[in-house]
């Protein structure tokens, strides 16, 4: 029968910790710029110029039929090698390659918001002579908030979740260092028990904050 012993684990809480701070300063990083391109390319997705409309629509559903672990390949292994001079991180090619793929998933949650808002509104905006500006300011981008913010939430639990990708190239993450802990004590089983727990509690965590600003800040009423 089988004994587990948890605490030859928890004698390396602080190497599971460190991995915890790269993993989060990871997954925050990739939310913010793929969230940045995410709304570039909405809005190109939006626009009635055909190439913008066609060169956007490439991109997201390229991106989405890629698996992430090959764009990961290609920044670091493929284009940091073609660079003179210099080379991409470990950190940095995971980033840059978390956000690209994130970005085209992104774009479609924030288009889909932005298509959610009803035409009679930004109509009504106009007509009290609001500019395009300020109709996109108090308007869409209040309203497009609310609608997309649960699914905001869930991206950002995805994104930390697939940033144990990362570990395949060799970056310290909260993954790649519970297989080192495992490594080290042979008690691979317990590790990956522990490290299960760690994710979930995460995901629990982020998901519960999502709700509780959804629920203080994103009422219509304070809109």
């Amino acid at each position: 029968m089988y004994v587990f012993h948890f605490n030859e684990i928890f004698e390396y809480l602080d190497i599971l910790w460190s991995g915890m701070l790269v993993t989060f300063h990871l997954s925050v990083l990739t939310m913010l710029f793929g969230t940045i391109l995410g709304i570039f390319i909405a809005i190109a997705r939006l626009s009635k110029n055909r190439l913008v409309y066609f060169l956007s629509t490439m991109y997201v559903e390229v991106l989405r039929n890629v698996p992430v672990l090959l764009v990961l390949y290609i920044i670091y292994y493929g284009i940091s090698s073609q660079l003179k001079g210099m080379t991409i991180s470990a950190f940095w090619a995971s980033v840059i390659a978390l956000s690209v793929n994130s970005s085209a998933y992104e774009a479609e949650i924030i288009r889909g918001g932005i298509n959610g808002i009803m035409k009679e509104e930004i109509e009504a905006a106009f007509s009290l002579s609001l500019k395009k500006m300020q109709v996109f300011h108090y308007i869409i981008i209040p309203h497009a908030l609310r609608l997309i913010w649960d699914a905001l939430g869930n991206q950002l639990v995805a994104i930390i979740l697939g940033s144990s990708i990362a570990s395949i190239i060799t970056l310290n993450e909260l993954t790649y260092n519970a297989l080192e802990i495992g490594s080290r004590t042979s008690r691979h089983f317990e590790t990956f028990v522990v490290l299960l727990f760690i994710y979930v509690v995460l995901g629990f965590i982020l998901s519960s904050l999502f709700r509780l600003i959804k629920k203080m800040f994103l009422r219509p009423a304070n809109l």
